[in-house]
C-alpha cells in the first residue's frame, strides 16, 4: 500500500502545482491583448514602412555640381535626365531599371565626390503624417586612387507621395 500512496501523492502534488485557474488564464489573455494594443498604438506613430525599389545602372552626369549634393523628389523624365544617365553593362542584369514617372517618382540621394571609398547604407523610408521621411547613412572608407560619386535612387509608388523630409547620418 505504501508504494501506491507515495506515486499517488506526488501526482497529485504535481496536478495542483502546475494547475493554471480560469482567471489565472484570463488575466494572461488580457495582458497579451493590452501589449497588442500598445505595439499597434506604436507602429503608428513610428510611422508606416514605404516600400521602394532601387534602381541600378545609373549615375549622376558629370556636368551636376557638387552643390547638388542631398536627397530630393523627382516626378518627371524631364528632371531626372538633367541629373542621371544611364550605364548600361553586358550580362542579363546589366540593363539600367525602368522608371515609369505616370506610376512612380523617384528620390535621389546624392553624396559627394571623395577618393575615400564613399557608400550610401542603410536607407530607411516612412511615410508619416506630414510627408515622406527618409534616412540614410553615408560612410567613407579607405583611400582609393579615384574618386566617385556615389547615388541612391528610390523609386517609389506614387501612392505614397507627400513632401520630402531627410536626415542623413554620417560616419568617417
Amino acid at each position: 500500500m505504501k508504494f501506491i500512496y507515495y506515486p499517488f501523492s506526488i501526482l497529485l502534488s504535481l496536478c495542483f502545482a502546475c494547475g493554471n485557474t480560469d482567471q489565472q488564464k484570463k488575466d494572461s489573455l488580457d495582458s497579451n491583448a493590452r501589449t497588442e494594443e500598445n505595439t499597434t498604438e506604436n507602429q503608428v506613430d513610428a510611422g508606416q514602412e514605404v516600400p521602394y525599389v532601387l534602381a541600378q545602372h545609373y549615375f549622376v552626369k558629370y556636368t551636376v555640381a557638387e552643390d547638388k549634393n542631398g536627397a530630393f523628389k523627382i516626378e518627371s523624365q524631364a528632371e531626372f535626365d538633367e541629373l542621371f544617365a544611364a550605364a548600361a553593362s553586358m550580362g542579363n542584369n546589366g540593363m539600367p531599371t525602368i522608371i515609369d514617372f505616370n506610376q512612380q517618382f523617384v528620390i535621389a540621394i546624392i553624396s559627394p565626390s571623395s577618393d575615400l571609398a564613399p557608400q550610401i547604407d542603410q536607407i530607411s523610408l516612412k511615410k508619416l503624417a506630414d510627408g515622406l521621411h527618409l534616412n540614410y547613412k553615408e560612410t567613407l572608407g579607405e583611400k582609393q586612387s579615384f574618386t566617385m560619386r556615389p547615388v541612391a535612387l528610390l523609386i517609389v509608388d506614387k501612392q505614397f507621395d507627400g513632401p520630402l523630409k531627410s536626415e542623413i547620418l554620417q560616419e568617417i
